[in-house]
Parts: structure tokens; sequence; C-alpha cells
């Protein structure tokens, strides 16, 4: 067989303080090539259908000195993100030996088609003696998930059924709040799970988007009270519709501060309130409830997805060459749903 294209993205070069550079951090590559019936040693072959940009991929694009509470990716190889869907034909060793398909989830290289699994982008923990808070981001394995069957977009995946989907469901089921609810970026991905499985859980719920059109799409999620907190003042919401009894803020107000230096960083200001109110802050990752809680994510989110009880609003940008835009668009305000790369648009 003649070799396929096979088009990637790059991690390029590792980018200081600042936006991430399209050209220069993030490569896109059109000229690879594949040989589909290559022999795969015991590997097995996948096909990229969609891709889920996430706000934490900025933390993974820097120095490997540099320690935090993930793995950084490895310049000069693709990027690795969630897979929200692949094709995968089984293989055994030395060669093709059936064609059963699998839709698969997990992270895999920024490419058309990948030999599982994917050692050469994968960061060395082993080596790298990191501090124990550290989550090897490149252990995640590819798991299958289940077929739609039509009742929703396999697009899904990249959004409530997804990462954003489950960072909420583990969240939520970490801390169970009760009674009230102020969700900060409820639009968000995340956000706009946290406001829906609130009020499923029969709280109040006040939440803010950064414009109108969100705020609109906040209310229709069955928020209680929704505001733009761009030209409304916090403080004179929530005396009129407050107290609180929990505060969800998807990434600690982080994510306008990714591309900023430390010293540029907002910082907390109001530290002693914490004590004169008594309250309790808690962080958590997605990994620390994955194992006892992905199963029931699993069954339970679907159901209600189909069931039409659960909203999602997506931004589909077609084709493996926009993958960078989706990217960037997390962080330059230009993003107007959870961004879902598709590679296969048959899979939108």
């Amino acid at each position: 067989m003649l070799p396929t294209p096979n088009p990637r993205v790059i991690y390029a070069k590792v980018p200081g303080p600042g936006p991430l550079v399209a050209g220069e951090h993030l490569v896109y590559e059109s000229a690879p090539t594949i040989d589909l019936d290559a022999p795969l040693r015991g590997g097995f072959l996948t096909k990229t259908l969609l891709l889920s940009p996430e706000p934490f991929m900025r933390e993974r694009l820097r120095d490997p000195s540099i320690f935090t509470y993930s793995t950084p990716m490895v310049v000069g190889q693709p990027c690795r993100r969630r897979l929200r869907a692949g094709a995968s034909p089984s293989f055994g060793e030395g060669g093709r030996q059936s064609q059963r398909l699998y839709v698969l989830y997990g992270f895999t290289p920024w490419e058309h088609y990948s030999v599982q699994p994917y050692v050469d982008a994968r960061f060395d923990f082993a080596s790298a003696n990191y501090p124990s808070y550290t989550f090897d981001m490149d252990s995640m394995l590819l798991r299958p998930v289940p077929d739609p069957h039509g009742a929703f977009p396999w697009s899904r995946f990249a959004s409530v059924l997804g990462m954003p989907g489950l960072t909420a469901f583990v969240g939520l089921e970490s801390v169970a709040p009760d009674m009230k609810a102020y969700v900060f970026s409820g639009a968000s991905g995340v956000g706009s799970m946290v406001v829906q499985s609130c009020k499923a859980k029969g709280l109040r719920v006040i939440a803010s988007g950064s414009a109108d059109s969100k705020v609109d799409f906040i209310r229709s999620l069955g928020a209680d009270v929704a505001f733009n907190y761009k030209t409304t003042i916090l403080a004179s919401v929530l005396a009129e519709h407050g107290p609180l009894d929990y505060y969800w803020d998807n990434a600690c107000g982080a994510i306008s501060e990714y591309n900023a230096p430390a010293e540029d960083c907002y910082g907390v200001k109001t530290l002693a309130l914490v004590f004169k109110r008594r309250l309790r802050i808690q962080g958590f990752l997605v990994s620390d409830g994955m194992s006892a809680l992905l199963p029931r994510f699993l069954a339970e989110v679907p159901v209600l997805l189909a069931q039409g009880k659960l909203k999602s609003e997506e931004q589909l940008f077609v084709g493996l060459e926009k993958g960078i835009e989706a990217f960037l668009s997390l962080y330059d305000g230009t993003s107007k749903g959870k961004p879902v790369v598709v590679v296969d648009e048959a899979y939108a």
C-alpha cells in the first residue's frame, strides 16, 4: 500500500511567559505519512476521530525542570491530549489478524493515525524524580466507550461526557455541596455541568459568565440567578442573593493567568476571611477520583444526556489543521463553547 498522509500537531518549542505562538511553539505538519499495512509487533492502530483541547495543556508546555502537578509534554513530539474517540482494529503479532473495531477514550498524539502504545511522546516520569503530588498524565490508558447509537453526537465525549463533565462529577461527589452554590464561569464546559448537577441535587444556583450570550445559556441550564461578571458587581449580586454555602471556581481563576509569569498573577488577597468566616478551601484533580468514580460516571451521565436532561454547548473546529486555533481559543476569549477538534467528520 502507498503511504497514507498522517498530519500532526507538534510541540516544537518550550514557551516562556506570554501567549503561545502558532507556528513557533505549536506547529501543524502536513507532510508526515504512515504505512497502514506495516507490522505492528504486538501493538494496535488507532485512527483519531475527535480531539479535545483543555486549558491545563498549557501547564504541560514547560521546561521539564519545573515541577508542578502534571508531567510535561516532550518537545519535538506530537501534542498529547484526550482522544475522544478512536477506531482501533485489533491486531496480533506480525500483522493484522482481525478487524474488530472499538471506540476508545484516552490520551493519544495529535495526528491522524498512531500505533499504540505511542511511547516516544511519553515523558520519562520514572527517572525524573518528581514530587509525590505530580500525576503522570501519560499513564492514563485508552479505554472503550459506549456507542450512543444516535442518542447524542459523538462530540459529547469531548464535553459533557469528557474531561469537563468528569471534572464536575468528581468535584461534586468529593465535596457534596448543599443549600446554595455560586459557579464562576458557568457557561464553560466544566461550569455548565456543575450548574446542571447542582440543580439536579436540589441546590439553589447562582452562576456568572463573561458575556450576555453566555448568561443566556446559563439561564437555559436552570440557574436561579445568572449575571455577567464583567458588567455586574459580584458583591452586589451576592448581597442580594447570598449567602453562599459553596463556591466553585473551575481553575482557581487561573485560565486568564496561564500565560503570565508567577510575579504577575493576582494571588489571594483576602486570605484572612478563611478563618474569619470558617471557610474550607479544597483543590482536586480529576485523577484523584478517576478509578472510583469513572464507572459511575459512564453509567449515569450518558443516560441523562440521552434523556435530554443535560445540555452541552460546543464549538467544532473541523480538520486537524484547526487544532492549534481551537487550543488557543481557550485563552484569548474567542471560544463559543467547549472546543472540539473534528478529525473525522463522520463523528462530528
